[in-house]
């Protein structure tokens, strides 16, 4: 982490740039970036993976052919974690594979996919929840995991993707109730709110799960597959429905377990947040600058981490990766069973 005033968060891979009134330019074989007139870091062209920029940042035209040229994924996010947009390069599109996704709509093969996705996102936020609850012994967190296991086991006799879904924001439903018992108690809260996030708890969660669903969109564009034509989520214009349905395996994993980290520890604190608008009629909860600071750093240092949830030894970033070129090969040969969805222990 730099000393300079400018919040940059530079890793082996991936940047992002969090202050108003930053620039982005390029200059031989590396990247400038810096604030008003100033310079404050060069970044390598050959060690950045991908950009994420939160709120007015100019990036130069040169900086931005360059960035499509390499394949480099730019992403645009508010400063309340909403999403605006991407650059990047279409030379990964694969015609074919997008053509199967089209084709496979309504079939057995989605319908095969959803049920173990779901499957292995509840099997993931029973182990979060069971993990907790052996030191915080709370009747009502083991009555909600009764609760989770009961409507799980109908997933398998699933007929559609809609009822599957149903189970799903059943599970949902007792899954944060339970979660929100087992934070610090300035941190509880009742239920999942997302737009806008109503405490730090969910404003966490709900930026969490952005970065995240934009690691899965870049992934699944170097695949060359359609990041909106999924197998789950129903077809929503906006909506990257695809990366969407294969980040559920990965909710509890990555940012779930993060965030109770982050409050457990006392990384993160109430003096973190703000209340500030969200729209004309509402207003929300949402990190302050110094807040995506910590969060951001945790959110990088999770997604370097290793774990041998894939063959071998790997980031969950590589292991993100894989696990997207194991769907496409699954989609190409219509086999769900090549397809394994991550799976906590």
């Amino acid at each position: 982490m730099s000393k300079i005033s400018l919040p940059l968060h530079l890793t082996m891979s991936f940047v992002y740039i969090t202050e108003d009134g930053a620039f982005i330019r390029k200059r031989g074989g590396s990247f400038i970036v810096g604030q008003n007139d100033q310079e404050l870091m060069e970044i390598p062209e050959a060690v950045l993976d991908g950009l994420v920029i939160i709120d007015s940042v100019q990036v130069s035209s040169r900086a931005m052919v360059e960035f499509l040229r390499l394949g480099i994924p730019v992403t645009w996010l508010s400063r309340r974690g909403a999403f605006f947009g991407r650059l990047e390069s279409t030379r990964h599109v694969n015609v074919f594979r997008q053509e199967k996704q089209v084709l496979q709509r309504g079939g057995k093969f989605y319908l095969d996919i959803a049920k173990k996705c779901i499957a292995a996102k509840i099997h993931n936020q029973l182990t979060i929840l069971r993990r907790y609850n052996r030191y915080a012994e709370s009747a009502d967190v083991q009555d909600s995991i009764r609760q989770i296991l009961a409507s799980s086991r109908h997933i398998p006799a699933a007929q559609s993707s809609e009822e599957l879904m149903g189970y799903e924001g059943i599970v949902a439903r007792y899954y944060f109730q339970a979660l929100g018992r087992l934070v610090p108690r300035d941190f509880a809260f009742a239920k999942r709110s997302k737009r806008p996030p109503k405490d730090p708890f969910n404003a966490m969660l709900s930026l969490g799960y952005t970065l995240l669903m934009y690691e899965l969109y870049t992934a699944l564009s170097n695949e060359g597959l359609h990041p909106y034509f999924g197998f789950l989520h129903s077809l929503k214009n906006h909506h990257p429905a695809l990366a969407s349905d294969l980040m559920e395996e990965w909710r509890a994993v990555i940012v779930d377990s993060m965030v109770l980290s982050l409050v457990n520890h006392h990384e993160i604190r109430l003096e973190h947040f703000e209340k500030a608008a969200y729209d004309e009629q509402e207003q929300g909860t949402f990190l302050t600058r110094e807040g995506r600071a910590i969060f951001l750093r945790a959110y990088e240092k999770k997604m370097r981490t290793k774990n041998q949830y894939t063959e071998g030894i790997h980031s969950y970033r590589h292991s993100i990766a894989r696990q997207i070129a194991q769907y496409a090969q699954a989609l190409m040969a219509e086999n769900a069973e090549m397809y394994e969805p991550i799976s906590l222990r």
